[in-house]
């Protein structure tokens, strides 16, 4: 939704965090890899012009990044925790640590986390308004971003 803000250096990083993360339960669900793709077209970028980076390198590029763009990556990443039904500890832990290298308050991880549990609830409502809904998500997104 609002990855087209992070700049190509950003894009780059966050593509190979979550493929890192995808991973992080030992299992790489369809849902993800899904969702994956998604986020490739969204920045408009293809495999090729993707450079691998080591968690370390993507952590070390991404401090320079505005508050904003780690809020919206870590957001994301919450989306995708949660994308395959099953939130394990292993990805907690992880998002947890993201959330420690970028600063993100505690306070801001849990709205994330409710906006998540909310869309679902939104979604699952009803789908004969479902347009207002998604403007809905979209403000509420904005807020806590």
């Amino acid at each position: 939704m609002f990855l087209k803000e992070l700049n190509k250096d950003e894009a780059n990083a966050f593509l190979n965090l979550v493929s890192i993360f995808a991973r992080i339960d030992n299992e790489f669900a369809k849902e993800e890899k899904a969702l994956l793709d998604e986020y490739k077209e969204e920045l408009g970028l293809v495999d090729s012009g993707i450079k691998e980076m080591v968690y370390e390198d993507i952590i070390e590029s991404l401090k320079s990044s505005s508050d904003r763009a780690k809020r919206i990556i870590y957001f994301e990443l919450v989306g995708l925790a949660l994308v395959d039904g099953e939130y394990e500890d292993e990805e907690v832990d992880f998002l947890e640590k993201i959330a420690a290298e970028f600063s993100i308050p505690r306070a801001k991880r849990i709205a994330i986390a409710n906006y998540f549990y909310n869309f679902t609830d939104v979604y699952n409502f009803t789908t004969v308004d479902a347009e207002n809904n998604i403007e809905l998500l979209k403000e509420q997104a904005e807020i806590i971003l």
